[in-house]
């Protein structure tokens, strides 16, 4: 696991690998936008040969069986323990991690008969000592959510 990861805008570049007594020890944020995913010292590091799909589309039709096998995660035993995540609906066996604010990914998987197995993929992932590599989010004209209920 000699990989180096670039830090998003406004980060603070991470030990490479970023593993203390076998656990993430920075905070992993996604690389497109810097979103929070796990705090440090809540994944395990694990070696373990998975396939994921491409994060980005190739040329042609993109499928789930286009992409690559990962070898280095950070594993999470309970759904709760990621900061900001969401969930691809059932694809076969498994369920693809993704960021949940820009919802790039699949940053990792979870394979539904393991219901205490999260697989995050270091490879998809940046790190960041003080979890602040979050850009500047677009400020959203009024209050919508007020206009959502208030419609109802």
């Amino acid at each position: 696991m000699a990989s180096t990861q670039e830090p998003g805008d406004g980060a603070q570049a991470c030990a490479s690998p970023p593993v203390a007594d076998g656990k993430n020890s920075c905070w992993l944020v996604c690389k497109r936008c810097g979103s929070k995913i796990v705090e440090p010292g809540a994944g395990s590091y694990i070696e373990r040969e998975v396939f994921l799909p491409y994060m980005e589309k190739k040329e042609g039709i993109p499928s789930v069986t286009d992409g690559e096998s990962s070898r280095h995660f950070f594993l999470l035993t309970d759904m709760f323990q990621f900061e900001n995540v969401g969930f691809s609906l059932p694809v076969g066996d498994k369920k693809y991690l993704i960021c949940a604010d820009c919802e790039i990914g699949p940053v990792g998987v979870h394979f539904i008969g393991k219901p205490k197995e999260f697989l995050l993929a270091f490879e998809r992932v940046s790190t960041d000592k003080t979890g602040d590599a979050s850009k500047p989010r677009p400020q959203m004209s009024g209050d919508v959510f007020g206009q959502l209920t208030s419609q109802q």
